[in-house]
């Protein structure tokens, strides 16, 4: 087995799609992320070139030491590829980095468990249906009667490019909310350089709903939303859910992925996506293998602290 550097984005994205592998560990993901930060690419050959795992790498800028990042990954055909790819990541990419941190969706037991996670550990994934009947029928009935409610309102829901209207309601919901966000350029950017969709919801002509959903594979994600609070009954992004499944249905997906559920600390949310019906999905633990002893220490102490 040979590890080494993987420039081929249709070699890469087509192992990805035929292992049920993440956008998050896409060719395209990987370019968008370089304008923010350094990526790498490395991939575990046989003997006659057949790639055996992949694994993209990102650098995690932190106070407490720089650490290299590997979202959902690595994806492998077999164990040992995929503890390969960790290990050699260490070694040709670890020096001046604290620790590396590992967010599996499949279990991996080298390091120790971590303190924080970045990316969701419980999502929920619906297989789409064939007809739109199908999919509703799918939907807990109160789902179903808010999406039949948008559309006797009027909403309307369509495939956009306007940014400044993504952004103004997601500054809206942000405020409400009191959330952290990217910065414009970022989502202009991510629109630009990868295969996302932009879907916003319309009533007698003003926006009133809005998402970015990722396209990689037979799968669509449902990566950012945000909507006007004081036109809530409206119900108008639960006709974007609706409409965006069926257009991937039709685009060929199969599944469509909701991005993160969690009863905790975001009740509401999850109580939300849940209407949608789907399968519960919970991933492995993260995982941290560190590199310099005393700055993870001191990186561990400091999350364990945070999370209290």
């Amino acid at each position: 087995m040979k590890i080494d550097f993987c420039q081929s984005k249709e070699r890469w994205d087509d192992f990805l799609k035929s292992n049920s592998g993440s956008f998050l560990q896409s060719f395209d993901w990987g370019e968008f992320k370089k304008d923010y930060q350094k990526v790498w690419r490395l991939r575990a050959i046989d003997n006659t070139g057949k790639i055996l795992g992949v694994c993209q790498i990102f650098e995690e800028k932190n106070p407490l030491g720089n650490y290299l990042y590997i979202p959902y990954g690595p994806v492998y055909l077999e164990k040992k590829a995929g503890e390969e790819l960790i290990k050699e990541t260490g070694s040709k990419l670890g020096k001046g980095f604290a620790f590396i941190k590992i967010e599996p969706t499949t279990e991996i037991l080298l390091g120790t468990k971590s303190p924080h996670r970045i990316q969701p550990q419980k999502t929920l994934v619906s297989d789409i249906k064939e007809k739109e009947e199908e999919i509703l029928a799918d939907f807990r009935k109160s789902t179903r009667y808010s999406v039949r409610t948008a559309i006797k309102k009027g909403v309307k829901v369509e495939i956009s490019s306007d940014i400044d209207t993504f952004y103004q309601l997601l500054e809206n919901t942000k405020e409400r909310q009191g959330f952290d966000s990217y910065p414009k350029d970022y989502f202009q950017n991510l629109l630009n350089k990868t295969n996302c969709k932009l879907f916003i919801a319309t009533h007698e002509g003003d926006p009133v709903a809005t998402s970015i959903i990722y396209f990689f594979g037979n799968t669509v994600t449902f990566l950012h939303a945000a909507s006007d609070h004081k036109k809530k009954q409206l119900n108008a992004v639960s006709l974007i859910i609706f409409k965006s499944i069926d257009y991937a249905r039709r685009e060929g997906c199969t599944k469509y992925d909701f991005w993160g559920i969690d009863e905790k600390k975001y009740p509401g949310v999850t109580l939300f996506k849940k209407g949608f019906g789907g399968e519960e999905i919970l991933y492995p633990p993260t995982r941290d293998i560190p590199l310099k002893k005393a700055r993870y220490a001191a990186y561990h102490m400091a999350s364990k602290i945070i999370k209290k």
